[in-house]
Parts: structure tokens; sequence; C-alpha cells
């Protein structure tokens, strides 16, 4: 019998290094993106060479460096990459995670998701986004409110004036919020407020400080702890700009604190946190050149650039914050850029290593993914673990990503993956809101759309808690499957993940291409379910009772059972 298992082991080894594929190749086309661009309602304006500003379809503006990034040669210690090959993502794996609800006829915009507020305090959600759409950069806002039957519908609509959202927020520390829309008539947008306790904010209140320039990435917030509201935004002009005001009841309105002139260079933002732990708010920016900034709220209105360093990539307009993610005991700050030349999408995971200094102590690649229209970046605690996710929405593709490493060493797998939508065959996403609409315990998404010819919408998809599940909570496996190593190519650890839908004895083997067998990860007898072994090429994985170490090079995993076999290849590259 031994024999037998071993002939097709070998066999199953020999067919799968005679059809070793190569990975793809960046498919990005300048010219024919710009032009897809400006055929759904967008401008393009060539303003340096190989660098343009792209006003969208909401008036939103965003400039991209098509200019290949430079090596980064400044962090010479190595950190854990994780790298996801776009090409190999198969959807079937993760459709029973969320399964659609209803349709909503209201999207969002590319600087932010979907408010998603409770401001008439009467225990029914509100939606705030852009219901009608007049080209250009037109539409209307409304604000749709659930029935009792948990259905969105439209409660109020303000008038046409009104293109999308800039942002939601406490403006003067009445416990109400105040709604700040971005309007064709202000640029800078209009100001709404409730009249009263149990009143939605229709009411016009006062039009935004800042003429006549464009407001983008608003975020509201306490930063220097003083007990009123701030408000930091990007004014994304020539020369552009990053701002940081407070709002002053003596004159209904908000007065600049800090403004720092970035000419020549986008910046986008905020990350925001206490991330070096020393009692202040640090708001982090990343800009269209490759930089960072950090800002930190150094006391009462006073606002100070404390460190400046490098991106991963050019197009660096992608920023969250985590809660220390690793349980290493330091919150973190992720930025994420986009290099068009190669077509890879790269976000560093940084921390302090004193007062206010960060390195990079971790990376995620996406090959390959860049996108002209949504490129957003988010961290929300999706399956309610303790823990966030990271919620990546770029073009048509949206990806939530859980960790799955050890203090100080970060690992990353494809909790979520949706590619399209194919009841909207045109469809590019927006980024998606996440919250629990239907009110079960569970996050469920809020998946917004840019739809050509519009108008635009959104799904509603809510987690499944029909889909029958294993004692551990995944899905009970109806096959036997074996999935492509994560991350691959590796270095030096990647995840292995397989399903069993029968208890079998389990073997799972790795060897390299002379057909050695090189490690044992698995065998034993196995109940039915989803299993993940990590496998390491350097430094505590043994073999025969010996520590190895392989080189460089691709190597080939197997699996079997009683009456199932599957092989596939994992490239270690150092």
């Amino acid at each position: 019998m031994k024999g037998k298992m071993r002939t097709k082991i070998l066999l199953y080894f020999l067919l799968t290094v005679c059809n070793l594929s190569f990975a793809q190749h960046n498919t990005f086309n300048k010219e024919a993106e710009l032009q897809k661009f400006v055929e759904r309602g967008g401008k393009v304006e060539k303003i340096s060479p190989n660098i343009y500003k792209l006003t969208y379809s909401d008036g939103a503006q965003q400039v991209l460096n098509f200019n290949p990034a430079p090596t980064q040669n400044l962090y010479t210690e190595d950190f854990d990459t994780t790298i996801i090959n776009i090409w190999e993502i198969d959807t079937t794996l993760y459709a029973h995670k969320f399964r659609f609800w209803q349709k909503v006829n209201l999207a969002g915009g590319r600087d932010g998701t979907i408010p998603i507020e409770d401001i008439n305090q009467n225990g029914l959600l509100e939606f705030y986004g852009r219901t009608r759409y007049t080209w250009p950069y037109g539409g209307q806002v409304d604000i749709l409110e659930q029935n009792n039957q948990g259905i969105f519908q439209t409660a109020y609509s303000y008038d046409s004036t009104s293109i999308g959202v800039l942002g939601v927020g406490d403006i003067n520390s009445d416990s109400i919020n105040e709604v700040h829309l971005r309007t064709v008539d202000t640029l800078n947008g209009k100001f709404y407020k409730a009249d009263s306790i149990g009143a939605l904010p229709t009411s016009f209140d006062f039009i935004f400080y800042y003429h006549p320039n464009i407001i983008g990435n608003e975020t509201f917030g306490d930063f220097d702890r003083n007990g009123i509201t701030d408000c930091a935004f990007i004014d994304g002009n020539n020369p552009s700009r990053i701002l940081i005001s407070e709002f002053r009841d003596s004159i209904n309105n908000f007065t600049t604190m800090f403004n720092m002139p970035t000419e020549g260079d986008d910046p986008a933002g905020f990350a925001v946190g206490d991330f070096d732990q020393d009692n202040k708010t640090e708001l982090v920016i990343g800009t269209g050149l490759q930089q960072v900034y950090v800002v930190e709220a150094e006391d009462t209105n006073q606002y100070s650039v404390v460190w400046n360093g490098s991106a991963p990539s050019v197009a660096a307009y992608m920023l969250t914050s985590t809660n220390d993610i690793d349980n290493n005991g330091k919150p973190e700050f992720w930025i994420g850029g986009m290099d068009f030349t190669t077509g890879i999408t790269t976000f560093w995971c940084y921390e302090a290593n004193r007062d206010n200094n960060y390195i990079p102590v971790a990376g995620i690649e996406l090959r390959y993914l860049v996108s002209l229209f949504t490129f957003y970046l988010q961290a929300v605690d999706i399956d309610n673990d303790g823990k966030e996710e990271l919620v990546i929405d770029m073009g048509d593709y949206l990806l939530i990503l859980q960790f799955t490493g050890k203090p100080n060493q970060h690992s990353y797998d494809l909790f979520y993956a949706k590619i399209g939508e194919t009841t909207q065959p045109s469809a590019i996403f927006y980024p998606s809101t996440i919250y629990d609409l239907n009110k079960d315990g569970r996050k469920d998404i809020l998946l917004s759309m840019d739809i050509w010819p519009p108008p635009d919408l959104s799904y509603v998809l809510i987690q499944d808690t029909v889909t029958p599940v294993t004692e551990n909570g995944s899905p009970m496996p109806s096959k036997f499957d074996l999935s492509q190593n994560y991350p691959n190519p590796c270095n030096p650890r990647t995840q292995i993940d397989y399903s069993i839908k029968s208890a079998e004895l389990v073997s799972l083997q790795v060897y390299d291409l002379l057909g050695r067998q090189v490690a044992e990860l698995v065998n034993e007898q196995q109940e039915p379910g989803n299993y993940s072994v990590e496998f390491s090429a350097r430094g505590g994985s043994t073999f025969a009772g010996k520590l190895y170490n392989l080189p460089s090079g691709i190597y080939v995993y197997v699996l079997s059972t009683g009456n199932f076999m599957d092989t596939k290849k994992l490239i270690l590259l150092k």
C-alpha cells in the first residue's frame, strides 16, 4: 500500500513540475485606463510629465503619479511581507460568508464610506449619500432611514446643489452630529444640523469658512484634547495643503490652527492615534511622491510635524490605524501606495521605535492590482474577535484581510474577497461601509457602487447565519480541497489551508524539484473540517529531527487522503 501511495505522489509531483506556470505580468495600460476614466464622466489634466490630476464625477480630485517608485533602501532590516497574487483568488471560497439582503438607491464617494447614523435617536439607522446624478459634478444627497422591517427608505432630500457627503461629526459639542455636504455652489460645502433632539439634520447651519478651495479627507476629533471639536482636511488645489481647524462658537465656524503647504506633492490623510504612546494625538498623511508625515498635537491648538519618512510607493493615498493588531503592545498605522509601472499595490505597517520616530514592521503586496478609481483602506473588526481586519476597496475588488500571525510576526489571510458584481457588470466599488445593519450582532457590508451609466446604487450584504458550520465556526466543507499557500511567494513562512469532508488519515508533505521530501507537515487521523498549517523554510522547522534552512526556489506540497490527492507549488524567495 505504501509503495502504491508513493508512486501516486511521485506521479502528481512530476505532473506538477512539468506544468509549472509563470506569474501574471502587469496589465495596466495608462492610456487605456485614462480613456476609460474619461468615458465614465471624469476629467483628466496633465500637470507634469507622467503626472495627472483626475477630477471625478462627484467633484473629488486626486493627483496620480505614473512614474516608477524608487527602490526602498532606507530600511535594511527585513520584515514580514504577505504577498497576494490577485489572479489566484477564487471568490467561490468566500461566497458563503455574506448574502444579499436589499438594494439601496444611494451611493457614497471616493473620500470615505457612507455615513451610518441615528442622529434623530429613534433607534432606526440612517444612510447619508447621493441618490441622483447630474453630469458633470452634480447630484443630490438624501437621507435614507430604516423602517420597522429594516428596509431603507428616503426620509429627506437635500436641495439639488448637493453632490456628496464630506463628513459627519459633533461640531458644537452638543452630542448631536452635524452633516457637511459638498455642494455645487460653494465648493467648500455647507453644514446642516438638527433643530432639536429627535429631528434629522435638515436645517442649514453655516458654510465652511475655507474658501474657495476644495476639501477632502475630512476628519473630526478633539485632537489636542481641550474638549473642542477639531477638523483635519486636505486641500488638493495647487499648492496642496494639510490643514487642522478648531470650531469657534463665537463665529459659528472653524478657524485654522495648522496650515502646511505641500506644493508639488499631493497629500492624503488621515490615520489618527497615539502611535508613540506619549499621550499626544498624531495625524498621519501620505503623499503622491512617496512621503509620510506625522503631525502631533503638542499642546492646545499647537501642532507640528514631528516625523517625515518614506512611504512604500508613490500614490501613497491609503491610510488607516490598528490598535496593536499583533499584540506586541504597540498601536500601528498603515500606508498604502500604488506603483502603476509594476502594477503592485503595497501597504506598510508602521510602529514607533522611540518617541516621534517610526519604522515599517510589516508589509502586504497586492499583485497585480492598481486603480484610477477607488483606492481605499480601513480597519474594522468585522468578525467581532477584538482584532481589526483590513478592508481594501480598489477598482472592482473588495478584499478583507485577517491577521493570522503572532507578536512581531505579521501574516495575513483572506477573510473575504469579492471581484466585481455580476448583476451590475459596469460596477466599480466605492469604499464599503462595515456595520451591523440587520441588528443580529454580526457586522455586514454596505457595498456602494459606481455604475455607468448612472444612477449609482448600493447592496446590503449581511453575514450569512444559515450555512452549516463546524465546531470552530467555519463552514462545513462539502469536498476535499487543497488551497494555494499564502503568501506565495513566501519568505520564510507561508500558510497552507485544506479541507477534509470526512474522517481520514491525512498526509501533507513538501518536496523540492528533485522529488526529495523536505518536510512532513501532517500525518494523522483528522475529523471533517477546515485546517491550516504553517510551513517555515527557515529556523524552527524540523524534518527527520533536524533544523533546516531551505534555499530559494520552487517547491511542491502534496495533500493525500484515502481517495483524494492534490498537489500545488510554492515559491520561496529570500
